[in-house]
C-alpha cells in the first residue's frame, strides 16, 4: 500500500510532469494541418551569374515566398489571433503524397520554371535560344476531371492524337475545344493509348478546355548561347517565373528596368511569356514590404487582391500584368511617368549561397 505520504508526493509530481508533457506535445506533435505566413522576398540578381560571372542590377529584383510549417495546437492558438497567418488542411497542400516527395516535386516545378524564365528572358532580349524536351510529365491529376480515369502522376504524354508533344507548352496549345484527345504516354516502360474527352472549366476568371493535370516537360533540354547559373537553395514552386525573367533580362539587355528600385513580385510563367496566377499572393505582398520593395508585379487577374493586402499609408506600387512583355513596359512606364520613387539598391548576398 502507499502511504498518505506517498500520495502528496505522487500527486505533487504528476500533475507539473503531466503537464509539462501536454504542454511539449502541443507545441512539439504535428496536426494534419499546415499553418502559412509571409515568407522572404529573396534577391534574385545577387544569385544569378552569367557565362560565371556575377552582373550587376541598378536596384534588385526579388521573388517572394510564403513559409510552411507543421501545424500544432499551439500554432494554430497563434494563427487564430495573427492576421498574417492562415492555417490549411494537410490534405490541400499535399494531397496523397508524402511530403518528400510532394517536396521533390515542387522543386523540380522551379527548376523548370528558372529554365522557361531564361528562356523567355533572352529570347526578350533578343539571343537565340532553343526549348524542347522528351515529353509532358504528369505532375498531379485532379480529382473529379476527365483526367482521373486516365492518367496518373508519373505518366509521360508523348503524342496527342498522333502528334508529337515534347513540352508543356505544346500539350497546353493541343487542349482546344471539346472533341476527344487520344493521348499516347509511358507508363512504367509501358506505352499506353487512352482517350481522354476536356471538359470546359473556369481558369483564372475565363472559360477553358481542360483534362485536370498539372504538368511539367519531361526532361527539358535548352540550348542557351550564355552559362545562366542560379542559386535557389530548397526553394520550390513555379511562382518565381516572372521575376526570375525580368531579373535575367536585366543583366543581359541594356535597358536598366531596375532603375534604382526594389521590385518584388510573383506569378508562374509560360513559354510565350503569358504570366498565371499563384497562390496566397496576400502573404506575399508583406514579404515585399519587409524588404524594402517599391513596386510589387502581380498577375493582373490578382493585382486588386494584391493591393487589398498593401497596408494603409505605404508607398508600395502594385503593377497588374498578363505577360512579360506587359511586365518591361509597365516598369519602364512607371520610372518615365515619375510615379515610382528610385533609391538606389546595396548589392547583396544571396541567401542561398554561390549560384551553380
Amino acid at each position: 500500500m502507499i502511504s498518505e505520504r506517498g500520495w502528496g508526493w505522487l500527486r505533487r509530481g504528476f500533475i507539473p510532469v503531466t503537464t509539462g508533457l501536454l504542454i511539449f506535445a502541443a507545441a512539439v506533435v504535428p496536426l494534419p494541418a499546415f499553418v502559412e505566413r509571409p515568407g522572404s522576398a529573396a534577391g534574385i540578381p545577387a544569385c544569378v551569374t552569367i557565362d560565371g560571372r556575377a552582373v550587376p542590377v541598378n536596384g534588385d529584383f526579388m521573388f517572394t515566398t510564403v513559409a510552411q510549417r507543421e501545424a500544432t495546437v499551439f500554432g494554430l492558438a497563434v494563427a487564430a489571433v495573427l492576421d498574417d497567418q492562415e492555417v490549411v488542411p494537410r490534405r490541400a497542400i499535399l494531397g496523397g503524397e508524402r511530403h518528400d516527395r510532394y517536396f521533390a516535386q515542387q522543386r523540380q516545378l522551379f527548376l523548370n520554371s528558372t529554365e522557361r524564365a531564361t528562356v523567355v528572358a533572352l529570347e526578350a532580349a533578343g539571343l537565340p535560344v532553343e526549348y524542347g524536351g522528351t515529353g509532358v510529365r504528369v505532375v498531379e491529376v485532379i480529382a473529379g476531371t476527365p483526367a482521373e480515369p486516365v492518367l496518373r502522376p508519373g505518366d509521360v504524354v508523348t503524342e496527342i492524337n498522333g502528334a508529337s508533344v515534347l513540352t508543356d507548352e505544346a500539350l497546353i496549345a493541343a487542349i482546344n475545344g471539346t472533341q476527344p484527345l487520344r493521348l499516347q504516354f509511358e507508363r512504367a516502360g509501358e506505352t499506353l493509348v487512352r482517350t481522354v474527352e476536356p471538359e470546359i472549366r473556369d481558369v483564372d476568371g475565363e472559360p477553358r478546355p481542360v483534362i485536370g493535370v498539372r504538368i511539367m516537360t519531361h526532361e527539358p533540354e535548352v540550348e542557351l548561347p550564355v552559362s545562366i547559373d542560379v542559386a535557389s537553395g530548397h526553394v520550390g514552386g513555379p511562382s518565381a517565373g516572372l521575376m526570375l525573367a525580368l531579373a535575367i533580362y536585366d543583366m543581359v539587355d541594356d535597358i536598366d528596368l531596375a532603375a534604382g528600385r526594389r521590385i518584388a513580385g510573383t506569378g508562374t510563367l509560360a513559354a510565350d511569356g503569358t504570366v498565371g496566377p499563384i497562390e496566397n499572393i496576400d502573404l506575399k505582398v508583406p514579404a515585399a514590404l519587409a524588404e524594402g520593395a517599391q513596386v510589387f508585379v502581380a498577375p493582373a487577374a490578382q493585382a486588386d487582391e494584391a493591393r487589398a493586402a498593401v497596408p494603409e499609408g505605404s508607398d508600395l506600387t502594385v503593377v497588374g500584368v498578363d505577360t512579360f512583355d506587359d511586365a518591361r513596359t509597365a516598369l519602364r512606364r512607371t520610372v518615365a511617368s515619375g510615379s515610382v520613387p528610385r533609391a538606389a539598391t546595396a548589392g547583396r548576398q544571396c541567401p542561398f549561397g554561390a549560384a551553380g
